[in-house]
């Protein structure tokens, strides 16, 4: 499975978030363009623990078949659930443009890649580093895929 810690899927999946404008629509869900990079930028900062979150969501999801359902292949379904924190209609963001928003999710994933330690995730409990790079990845590709960015 592709993890933001290999070079290879870090610049594909940074090559994709720089490649996203305004022409990119959306494809399901609720948010925006920006909405969604707020979104993803809220959780590297929750993995960097910039951001607090008590655990959250059902304890199938720190279970380790809820793990293997995580880190498989299995794509992510639309619409699924969020921790608090990154969502966008209970959260209030600051909005400003994609530019600076897609610069603020680059520079992000350049700190996440630079930590040895990151937090505890609130759905999914103690993560190693390359279980959040993982996952960091996966959702990245999700919500790439949600504005048509493949």
């Amino acid at each position: 499975m592709k993890n933001i810690f290999i070079e290879s899927d870090y610049e594909e999946i940074r090559s994709r978030i720089k490649e996203l404008s305004d022409v990119n629509e959306r494809l399901w869900g609720h948010m925006n363009l920006e909405q969604m990079l707020i979104h993803c930028v809220t959780q590297l900062k929750l993995a960097l623990g910039e951001i607090s979150a008590e655990q959250q969501g059902p304890s199938f999801m720190r279970s380790k078949l809820g793990k293997w359902v995580l880190f498989s292949t299995i794509p992510w379904p639309k619409n699924v659930g969020t921790p608090d924190e990154m969502n966008t209609e209970l959260s209030s963001f600051t909005f400003t443009d994609i530019e600076d928003k897609k610069t603020i999710l680059l520079n992000y994933l350049v700190k996440v890649r630079e930590e040895t330690k990151l937090k505890t995730h609130p759905f999914f409990g103690e993560l190693n580093r390359k279980e959040w790079g993982r996952i960091i990845y996966k959702h990245l590709d999700h919500h790439l895929k949600q504005f048509a960015s493949c």
